[in-house]
Order: C-alpha cells, then structure tokens, then sequence
C-alpha cells in the first residue's frame, strides 16, 4: 500500500509540475528574445530559461537581496556593468528553470518506475540544478581570473621584448592583444577597443585590470601606470623586472598546485590500502578458522 501511495503521489506531482512547465513555457514566449541570442555552449538548454523568467515574475520568487547583489556583482566583473542586471536575471532564470524541469522528470520516473529512489534522486537533482545556475556565473569567473594568472607571465615577456625593441606600449599592446589566444588576450582586446573609442590608456588597461578580477594582475597593471607616468625610460626596465618575477611566481603556483593534487591523491590510496589490508586481514581470519 505505501508503495502503490508513493507512486501515486510521485504521478500526481510530476503531472501537475508538467502541466505547470507547459504553461509557463507557453506564457513565456513574451521573454524568448532575452534568451534568444545567448550561446548554447556557455548556457545549455537555453530555450527553457523563460518558464524561469515567468516564475521570477511571482513576488516571493523575485530576484532581490543578496542573491540579487551576488549575481549583479558578478556580472558587473564577467560581462561589463551594462549588462549586469541582464545576465543576473537570466543566471536567475537558469537556476528555477532546471529546478522545475529536472523536479517534474525526477516525479514522472519515480511514479513510472514505482521507485523511491528515483523521487529522492530527482529532488536531489533538482536542488543541485537550482544551485548550479546561482553559481555557475561565478564558477565562470573564477576560471577566467585561474586562466588569466596563468597567461600574464607570457603576455607581459611579449610585451617586454617589443618594447625594449623599441616599440611603444600602445601599439605592443595591441599586437600582444590581436595576436593571442585565450582570455587575457580577449580582455586586452577590450582594452584596445576602449582606447580606440576615446578613453585614456590609464583608464582602459585599469578596467583590463579589474576585469581579470585578479589581484595579481590588477597590482601589475597599477605599477604600468605608474611606470608610465615616470616616463618611456622607466618602462622597458619595469617590464623586464616584472617578467622575471611573474614567471618566477607562476613556478610556485605550479609547485603549490602539484603538492595539492599529491594530497588529494592521499586518501583514494589510503582507502585501497585499507581495502587491501580488510581482505589480507579476511583471508587470514577465514584460513584460522579452517
């Protein structure tokens, strides 16, 4: 009887949330050109994130407080204060879409397959989903900033060189940005673009700076201007300087990383030691007791 109720009551939820999703998907038409140029790669399923505009449209579902400021945070650091807010509500949109659509699979299989598990499962799945597009936006800025670390030591060798080659930093920058490959270079890319429009190199590689969300890299790009307000005389030198010790840096962040993925390695060994010490120790036990 409670495995028949259990069925029911999983058949009956994950009707209603299907019936609920259609809805919301048709009510959502209004909002398919938020969503309708947003790349398919950066954001999967892309097409059902207005039945989640349309549940932010109910007062206690509402993008507000410091969920609101998180996200609108982020978003000011990976895609530009312009269109924080934008992407803030459709990260938002994301998270109650996956919710909604995995919670009602999750129902439908449980009542089909007559199993508890599966309604468990697909609760658990759903609260993941939700909490994935809350904080896939800083997952992806995290990354960029892991990307741009690592890329500086390079970027700032290149630029080294074509200076002290005699080239002035407007225009190595630019090749180092147009040439490369890579978030950093995108960023620098930017920076070009800013400089092009009209604003100042000063202003435009400290947007570049705070961009990369590092403060590495935003400690390097304060000391560039500093060094270029001392003079063109400075800047070679400082460069040079800089170089050497960035690559010296990215050595240790090498070497702080393989001693990370040492220890994490520890316990898989320690728990296939124990594994192999429980059958010695069975086997043992079970020839004593022959």
């Amino acid at each position: 009887k409670k495995g028949k109720m259990m069925r029911s009551i999983a058949m009956i939820l994950g009707t209603i949330l299907a019936i609920l999703f259609l809805i919301q998907l048709f009510r959502g038409q209004k909002y398919e050109e938020l969503v309708e140029g947003l790349e398919e790669k950066d954001f999967p399923l892309k097409d059902i994130y207005t039945v989640g505009f349309c549940w932010a449209e109910l007062p206690p579902l509402r993008l507000r407080g410091v969920l609101f400021e998180r996200l609108e945070q982020n978003a000011k650091v990976l895609y530009g204060e312009m269109y924080a807010e934008y992407y803030a509500n459709v990260y938002y949109a994301m998270a109650l879409s996956f919710f909604h659509f995995i919670l009602c699979f999750g129902c439908l299989l449980a009542g089909w397959q007559d199993s508890r598990n599966f309604f468990y499962l697909g609760i658990f799945l759903a609260i993941v989903g939700l909490i994935y597009g809350c904080d896939s936006m800083r997952q992806k800025l995290v990354k960029r900033t892991e990307n741009c670390e690592t890329e500086l030591p390079e970027v700032v060798s290149t630029m080294a060189i074509l200076v002290n080659s005699g080239m002035i930093l407007r225009d190595a920058w630019n090749m180092v940005g147009g040439r490369g490959e890579g978030d950093i270079y995108a960023l620098m890319r930017d920076a070009s673009e800013d400089i092009r429009n009209g604003h100042a190199d000063s202003e435009a590689i400290a947007k570049f700076g705070r961009a990369t969300n590092s403060p590495e890299i935003i400690k390097f790009t304060s000391a560039l201007m500093q060094s270029m307000g001392k003079g063109a005389g400075e800047l070679p030198l400082f460069l040079a300087r800089q170089s050497s010790d960035l690559w010296n840096e990215k050595k240790q962040r090498l070497l702080q990383k393989g001693e990370q993925a040492s220890a994490k390695l520890l316990m898989p060994i320690m728990l296939i030691f124990l594994g192999i010490i429980i059958i010695i120790l069975s086997s043992a036990f079970a020839g004593i007791s022959l």
